[in-house]
């Protein structure tokens, strides 16, 4: 779907759906609910509406655990339109008062009731259904729906287990696949009825909103879940051998390990990325422009072993390795290359890590080495951390024994005597066990082994990305955080797509102290936000106890010094400031604009939090709007405050790229 003209600075604002919440909505925000939500940004004067992903995830509230990368989520259906559904009025009434009183989303229970509740209609309008030409064309126009289809009938026969744990029917042929969907018939169309009605829900709210100038902007996940319909009939495009993940940083010793597989990309690029190009071109039913989700997977993705836990013993992929051909030449002796790989310890140096508790590990966790009488190495059975983690230990020797496993310097390759460095090789005890000129030589191979994988990765993202973004006319933008190499603000620009800035991240990390970039300095083709998903809201932040509000505040150009708390006017300030970036797009979530007004601040600033990276509860992805959009338009103080700020960005003239 074409954005159409932005040639001057737009200004949108970031929701998820699941966060809406209207007088007609049942628990959760629904598709419908953009047109009355848009309607009150048209008045505001925005531009566009930026989205979470809306892809069906079953019982899981993540946005990001899709089992399907084509499916609508049925939970944003809006039951009241639902031809049928008035045989049901008052069981939704009923579910209306029950869920509208709930301060957070219930997904969980309104998935269900949703869910029965459509069953009902669907069962009482089967014939009807079976013989509709409409429904039969749209099945017959969608490939993905009858693998789908059948997918989601198998998981609810299997008590929703997933397709690996199944006894049968876990390895799909296209005729398998047809002689189960009319096997099942009646189950199997129950599911692609209800992708039916929220994909014609979704346009008829997207169509709405373009008859008024409002845009949706689309989130797209690089990645897909493991248990997915597209991994259970699409196998050969996945590799369930690793799973993607990021390497460790400021906020994450470990690194992070996300559980969805990563990409046979050869077989991708041989089938024409055929599965990636429907993929967006299903996107662009729905969406002006839409964001990709951690485009650095594209460049690299952090490839983790399926045997680990966390992210820490993950290698980039693609990347050029470190042979032991290369090592030998060096100089390292075969056993040394075993070594930095395997360490073996004598009972002294286990002890270091296990204390008191290092004679019982040893008798349980550890074998001896070789032929060696007092060297040890742990057991194949241990050697892993999900081996590790699932012993009947206490967490203190469980620690214990993951410092043992992670003392390395590289970590093999999964395909022949390819090395990579581990992370954080350059501290390791058992680095220093080494004569100084192995270590010099360790230093300087992996030193350059560094500098050599930007080319590569420039080539890779570039003939990934350059596949994708011409395949529909959407505006493509990026969701390019975290460890970025150098080649990435450089192919973005070339292929015309849109990098993110988080103005709090927005920093160079490698000057002294980290100084703010300027609002000037931010790319012309970008998005700038003072928040997003994963973050903690304006509000949240400045209650963060290691945040530097001074600093920040000099970024802001204000007077004086940095207040203890934020008030409606000084968010007006931030607001202000973040709307003079060069960025063409400017895009902050719903909680930042609602704290220009005190009417909906919340007592505590995490309640407005959709999710915190690394958790898992009902706090995440949950949220909603603290008010009806109804009542938004009652605020009309408010909407008039984020019009003046819009219109003051709209009326800048571009004069930088």
């Amino acid at each position: 779907m074409r954005y159409g003209d932005h040639s001057f600075f737009q200004t949108g604002i970031a929701v998820p759906v699941f966060s809406l919440r209207t007088q007609n909505s049942v628990g959760i925000g629904e598709f419908l609910d953009l047109i009355a939500f848009g309607q009150w940004t048209k008045r505001c004067g925005l531009n566009l509406i930026q989205i979470l992903p809306v892809n069906d995830t079953g019982w899981e509230s993540s946005p990001y655990s899709a089992r399907s990368a084509f499916a609508l989520n049925p939970v944003y259906i809006n039951m009241q339109v639902v031809r049928g559904s008035d045989d049901f009025k008052d069981e939704i009434i009923a579910a209306q008062a029950k869920f509208g009183k709930e301060p957070r989303v219930p997904f969980g229970e309104v998935t269900r009731w949703k869910r029965s509740m459509l069953r009902n209609i669907f069962d009482n309008r089967f014939e009807k259904l079976e013989k509709n030409p409409a429904f039969q064309k749209w099945i017959d126009a969608n490939a993905w729906v009858k693998p789908y289809a059948v997918y989601c009938l198998l998981k609810s026969q299997n008590n929703e287990a997933s397709w690996k744990d199944w006894k049968a029917n876990q390895n799909p042929t296209e005729a398998h696949v047809e002689a189960l969907w009319r096997k099942h018939h009646k189950d199997a169309l129950f599911q692609a009825w209800m992708q039916f009605e929220a994909e014609a829900q979704f346009k008829v709210a997207v169509s709405e909103l373009s008859k008024i100038d409002i845009r949706i902007k689309g989130d797209i996940p690089i990645l897909i879940n493991e248990d997915s319909a597209d991994v259970w009939f699409s196998r050969h495009y996945f590799s369930l051998n690793d799973r993607a993940g990021a390497p460790p940083d400021m906020f994450s010793h470990s690194g992070q390990n996300w559980g969805f597989p990563t990409y046979c990309w050869d077989e991708i690029i041989k089938d024409n990325f055929s599965w990636w190009r429907a993929r967006l071109n299903q996107a662009s039913k729905f969406y002006h422009a839409y964001r990709i989700d951690h485009v650095l997977g594209f460049f690299r993705i952090w490839a983790v072993p399926e045997s680990e836990t966390t992210g820490i013993l993950g290698h980039f992929e693609p990347s050029i390795s470190i042979t032991r051909a290369s090592l030998e030449a060096a100089g390292f002796k075969s056993e040394t290359i075993d070594y930095l790989q395997r360490p073996n310890y004598s009972k002294e140096q286990l002890a270091t890590f296990l204390g008191d508790a290092v004679g019982d590990a040893i008798g349980k966790y550890f074998e001896l080495f070789g032929y060696s009488r007092d060297r040890y190495v742990l057991k194949e059975k241990n050697a892993s951390e999900k081996a590790i983690i699932a012993l009947p230990e206490s967490s203190s020797v469980k620690d214990a024994l993951l410092k043992i496993y992670w003392n390395r310097i590289f970590v093999p390759h999964s395909v022949g005597d390819n090395l990579h460095p581990y992370w954080y090789w350059y501290d390791q005890p058992v680095l220093f066990t080494l004569p100084q000129n192995e270590q010099d030589k360790l230093r300087e191979i992996i030193g350059k082994n560094a500098d050599a994988q930007e080319d590569l990765w420039r080539d890779n993202g570039t003939n990934l990305l350059s596949k994708l973004v011409n395949e529909t006319d959407m505006l493509v933008c990026a969701e390019d955080l975290g460890s970025v190499p150098r080649c990435v603000p450089d192919v973005l620009f070339k292929l015309n797509i849109l990098s993110l800035r988080v103005e709090r991240w927005a920093r160079n990390w490698d000057s002294p102290y980290s100084p703010y970039y300027e609002a000037a300095d931010y790319p012309r083709l970008s998005v700038s936000t003072t928040s997003c998903h994963d973050s903690s809201t304006l509000l949240g932040l400045w209650e963060e106890p290691d945040f530097d509000k001074e600093l920040y505040w000099q970024h802001l150009h204000l007077m004086g010094s940095a207040p203890e708390h934020l008030t409606p006017d000084i968010v007006r300030d931030i607001i202000r400031h973040l709307f003079s970036t060069n960025s063409l797009f400017s895009i902050p979530p719903l909680q930042d604009l609602l704290a220009l007004s005190s009417r909906w601040t919340p007592l505590n600033p995490d309640q407005e939090r959709v999710n915190i990276p690394g958790t898992v509860g009902p706090h995440n992805w949950s949220y909603r709007m603290p008010c009806t959009v109804e009542e938004l338009f009652e605020n009309t103080a408010l909407s008039s405050i984020i019009r003046k700020l819009v219109e003051e960005r709209k009326n800048r003239q571009i004069w930088k790229i």
